[in-house]
């Protein structure tokens, strides 16, 4: 029963750890823009065509 004590003291412990500040992670979030170039990033090119051999 000591052990199943220890777990759950464990648990909540890595929990309250892990959780504790979500602040600090948004506040490090930067927007950059693609290969060091200004505005917005440019969309990807369209797929390529299908071809007729496809069934």
């Amino acid at each position: 029963m000591k052990k199943v004590y220890i777990v759950v003291v464990a648990l909540i412990l890595n929990t309250v750890v892990v959780s504790c500040t979500p602040e600090s992670i948004v506040d490090r979030v930067e927007n950059t823009a693609c290969c060091g170039e200004e505005g917005e990033i440019p969309p990807p090119p369209p797929p390529p065509p299908p071809t007729g051999s496809g069934d």
